[in-house]
């Protein structure tokens, strides 16, 4: 097992993290320019689909029945824009921990040299959706989730959490690629 300080993941690229701990990649041929795949994912809102709307409200039922309305609604507005470049990428990033009913997201990253800074012990989820031309008119879209967990205790807790929403997030990627697809 490699431990990664924060000096370390500093010292990583300002489109990767340090370790991916956990991974998930899915894609679609998509009939569109690269641009237009791109413009599409970020008009996207996962609400606007009703079965991940449906999963959604699962999954944040825990954090409603002991917070009530105060309890996070999970979406593309919890995700922290960390940029386009050009008609290539572009990438979200979500900092806490995943697996509590609140999602133990990270009120004080909400910028994106925040989320890339590590000096803390929260989770980092990178969200990146990356083109890759096919032929004229014809895009390659590819939606990639990496986890990075700084340390042990956080990565064996959300391991566990992995192994349980992993199938649901998978369904909820190809169900936003469908819907990017017939946007773009």
């Amino acid at each position: 097992m490699t431990i990664i300080t924060a000096k370390d993941a500093r010292q990583a690229r300002p489109s990767t993290l340090p370790v991916a701990h956990f991974s998930e990649t899915h894609s679609r041929l998509i009939h569109a320019i690269p641009g237009a795949c791109l413009d599409a994912v970020q008009r996207f809102r996962i609400e606007d689909d009703w079965l991940s709307r449906c999963l959604l409200a699962i999954r944040d039922l825990p954090g409603r029945l002991t917070r009530g309305t105060h309890a996070h609604r999970f979406g593309m507005a919890s995700f922290i824009p960390l940029g386009r470049e050009g008609d290539r990428a572009v990438r979200y990033g979500l900092a806490g921990r995943f697996w509590r009913p609140d999602y133990g997201l990270d009120p004080l990253t909400i910028m994106p040299s925040d989320f890339w800074s590590f000096d803390d012990t929260s989770c980092r989820l990178l969200l990146s959706f990356e083109t890759r031309p096919v032929a004229v008119g014809k895009t390659r879209l590819i939606t990639r989730t990496t986890i990075y967990c700084p340390c042990p205790d956080e990565r064996w807790k959300m391991a566990l959490y992995w192994r349980l929403i992993r199938p649901v997030s998978g369904l909820i990627r190809h169900r936003l690629l469908g819907c990017i697809a017939r946007d773009a």
